[in-house]
């Protein structure tokens, strides 16, 4: 098929309870050079009155309304479907806690004109408080480590692989740019994941389809890191050990989905420590050692961070998907005195 030399291309921002960098996230986009875009916002179900202020400041843009949290994955979905419905031939799914560089759309589209292979096109990612700080610039699988590394992570840009696009596994769902083509052929992203590993699973979708993942080192932007979830907090580490192993299994070796399985398991776990202190080990150090391992794992089922992790492989093994539930949201999000 035939690449449009300009095709318009809809910017889909998700917004949930998030106005204050919504706000400064379309500011930036007032500045985009390319010439023919619009910008969406999609709202899962905002209760502080994001919809309101947003449509004040900036009346020309569409708004969303999703009513309710649908999720990473969903809330983009409806939004893709809405721009693809209304004349887009591709979209940039972009986070509400990111400022763009105004040549991010012209970046994309001439990187994507001159890949026939092209997928899914991702930014390089800088901090936003560290704004010549590399966040990542792609991502790969680490089958020696269980995980997934980040092209460039806390580098400067010298360090990028090379100037021109260059192939990945994977690229951040904070800014992605898709082609019509590709959503027409294999959906959208996988509602289950609700939040994180959902782009990772559409990228590795896309491979399966014969399409090439590629960063685009002209295609910029700056993030506030996690700023959904205030850092690796509970609440992320629930998500991340639930979606991780759908997306192990879905799309690793037995063998590698096993190890991924084991990190988590293990990492619940407290080490069992028993120390020499005369040259042999007596009862008395087995007993203490025992004992203290016995408190330590004890005690991680009132700890936020186990806790999530462990609700995170039960609701794994048991299909629970979706949002976490609103219970277990509070208990992981109540902060201590």
């Amino acid at each position: 098929m035939k690449k449009k030399s300009q095709p318009h291309i809809s910017i889909i921002v998700l917004n949930w309870n998030g106005k204050e960098d919504t706000l400064e996230c379309l500011a930036s986009l007032q500045a985009v050079t390319y010439p023919s875009f619009d910008v969406i916002v999609a709202d899962n179900g905002s209760t502080d009155d994001s919809v309101g202020v947003i449509r004040k400041t900036y009346p020309d843009i569409h708004i969303l309304e999703n009513g309710a949290n649908l999720g990473f994955a969903e809330g983009n979905n409806r939004a893709m479907l809405y721009a693809l419905d209304h004349g887009a031939d591709a979209v940039v799914i972009l986070n509400n806690d990111t400022i763009v560089d105004p040549n991010l759309l012209q970046a994309f589209n001439d990187a994507y004109a001159s890949l026939p292979d092209a997928g899914i096109l991702g930014a390089t990612i800088y901090y936003y408080d560290q704004p010549d700080v590399i966040w990542a610039a792609g991502a790969n699988w680490d089958f020696k480590n269980h995980r997934q590394n980040f092209v460039c992570l806390g580098l400067r840009e010298s360090s990028l692989p090379d100037t021109k696009p260059y192939e990945v596994e994977f690229v951040l769902g904070c800014a992605l740019f898709v082609h019509k083509e590709l959503i027409n052929r294999i959906g959208g992203m996988d509602p289950l994941f609700f939040l994180n590993c959902e782009e990772n699973d559409w990228c590795r979708r896309a491979r399966k389809n014969g399409y090439k993942i590629y960063s685009v080192p002209d295609a910029k932007i700056w993030h506030k890191i996690s700023s959904s979830f205030g850092g690796q907090s509970p609440l992320w580490k629930y998500f991340i050990t639930r979606n991780q192993l759908l997306w192990a299994k879905r799309h690793l070796s037995m063998k590698e989905y096993y190890y991924v399985l084991t990190k988590f398991i293990k990492e619940f776990f407290p080490l069992l420590s028993i120390s020499k202190e005369t040259g042999e080990i007596s009862l008395k150090t087995i007993y203490w050692g025992i004992n203290t391992w016995h408190r330590q794992f004890f005690n991680r089922f009132y700890q936020p961070y186990y806790l999530a992790l462990l609700y995170g492989l039960f609701h794994y093994f048991s299909g629970t998907y979706g949002d976490c539930p609103p219970k277990l949201k509070a208990r992981l999000t109540h902060k201590t005195n």
